[in-house]
């Protein structure tokens, strides 16, 4: 049985939640250009989730959580109502991993936490730049995440993309999942 299963239901819907409504959350943060943004923006928090599910081979626990979140795709319109301010169930998230995960998981999680925000901030540009059109580009940005993912390392250059409210945000989800620079 996986440490997923074995977990309270409430606390497993908190960290299998947590990986849809981080994006949403990170979508909202900087809401100026309308609808196109969000749609792009929810079309790579969509395919990064998969990606996670179907790639992250460095840690089980978080492609287990990853695929839970997918399989509950039904549950995702509740889940973004919920989004609003999430820092607070990240932190209740840091104390639930430092209780019922290994060390290695409970940093695999939260780095992906990080960077599932980071796909969804990078998805529509500062600069007029809208990844999520091209699957390419969407393709590539993803790529570079599930490096890291695999323990390859990524420039701080790679976001450049992002706006600075973005960036206050990634500081605030930082510091709320007690992560290191």
């Amino acid at each position: 049985m996986s440490v997923l299963k074995e977990m309270q239901p409430e606390r497993r819907g908190l960290l299998i939640g947590l990986f849809y409504r981080v994006g949403v959350w990170m979508s909202h943060t900087d809401d100026e250009a309308g609808d196109i943004d969000d749609a792009l923006e929810m079309k790579a928090l969509e395919r990064v989730i998969l990606s996670i599910a179907k790639c992250h081979d460095d840690s089980a626990f978080v492609q287990d959580v990853a695929r839970q979140c997918v399989m509950n795709k039904e549950k995702w319109p509740n889940w973004a109502g919920h989004s609003f301010d999430i820092l607070a169930d990240c932190e209740k998230a840091a104390v639930i991993l430092s209780e019922t995960v290994n060390k290695k998981d409970a940093a695999d999680y939260k780095e992906t936490l990080l960077h599932i925000a980071e796909t969804v901030a990078a998805a529509y540009g500062e600069f007029g730049m809208t990844m999520a059109q091209d699957d390419n580009i969407l393709g590539a940005f993803l790529n570079k995440v599930t490096r890291k993912f695999g323990g390859g390392t990524s420039a701080d250059d790679d976001f450049m993309n992002i706006s600075p409210a973005e960036q206050r945000a990634l500081e605030r989800l930082r510091v709320a999942l007690h992560l290191d620079k």
